[in-house]
């Protein structure tokens, strides 16, 4: 397929992505005796996805994506190099596993690799919001992404490191032209009933303090604050930080190990949806967070894009 409409794409070499070890070392403390035995077991009951594909002459020749086991809470995907119709070696291999939040997103840029085995999307939710995350079924959907198409998109994390934040963590700002802009945001907000107005630089500039009060340090409240920031290394930024709320928690079982789930906001903009990613973590000293609390830490995100949103 000639795609003459794909999105930005930027090529860098295939070890500026890192090492799927560290991902399977999220699953067990094994994983050079371990992951091959569950990648075996993967090929005996396997799914092959087709992703944006309608057919099978849609899909690249050269390789071929199989996941599996298929009854597997956790999906084991295997990229695997075809010639002439025939297997002949795996190019990269590594875990995935379902989220029920999809949300619409168009896709800005496409970090690949020389191999063009593996992508990092840039998923621009909304015009102030950007996601950075690993495509799982980038070797089926590469030579259909659209650069104006709006795409339904499916996230998921696994944890690195989670904590739980304390209430009521606090900062004292104060710096003058940090207070400054704090008292003349909020004010200028107000005025406009909460909208951002075009010149708003311009006001914050032209502010001046009504009295003392205007000119004291500010305590900000981070307790109850939803945050993402994606990794800075190109090839990397689906390596984030994050802190959210835990609006949802389940139980998995993957090779007789239980995993818990969160649900947990990862973008909260004012007037829309919140945006919801599920978060996996084998660790069992990540088990204990509620539902209501506020967590932050590191953690891989992944997605899944199955379908146009139109």
């Amino acid at each position: 397929m000639n795609n003459q409409n794909k999105p930005e794409i930027i090529t860098i070499n295939d070890q500026n992505f890192g090492s799927h070890v560290e991902h399977w070392s999220l699953l067990t403390d094994d994983p050079t005796t371990e992951v091959p035995k569950w990648l075996g077991l993967a090929l005996n009951d396997p799914i092959m996805p087709m992703g944006l594909c309608k057919q099978e002459s849609d899909m690249d020749t050269s390789s071929w994506l199989i996941q599996g086991p298929s009854s597997a809470s956790i999906q084991l995907a295997q990229v695997i190099a075809v010639e002439n119709g025939k297997p002949k070696a795996v190019k990269t291999a590594f875990p995935t596993f379902e989220s029920p939040y999809v949300i619409h997103a168009s896709i800005n840029r496409i970090i690949t690799c020389q191999s063009n085995t593996q992508a990092v999307l840039c998923l621009q939710l909304s015009p102030n919001s950007t996601v950075y995350a690993f495509d799982n079924l980038y070797s089926v959907n590469h030579d259909q992404y659209q650069k104006d198409q709006t795409y339904k998109v499916q996230f998921n994390a696994w944890a690195y490191e989670l904590e739980k934040v304390s209430d009521h963590e606090q900062i004292i700002v104060d710096d003058p032209a940090s207070i400054k802009h704090h008292r003349a945001l909020n004010d200028i907000l107000f005025e406009n009933n909460g909208i951002t107005p075009p010149n708003l630089q311009e006001l914050i500039d032209a502010w001046e303090p009504k009295s003392e009060d205007d000119k004291a340090p500010v305590t900000v409240d981070f307790s109850k604050m939803v945050a993402y920031l994606y990794g800075e290394t190109i090839g990397q930024e689906d390596e984030a930080w994050f802190q959210g709320k835990i609006v949802g928690k389940t139980q998995i079982q993957f090779m007789q190990q239980d995993y818990t789930l969160y649900d947990v906001t990862l973008i909260l903009e004012e007037n829309q949806p919140a945006t919801l990613i599920r978060i996996a973590s084998k660790d069992t000293a990540y088990k204990n967070f509620e539902i209501g609390q506020y967590i932050r830490g590191n953690i891989w995100i992944q997605a899944n894009i199955f379908s146009n949103a139109d």
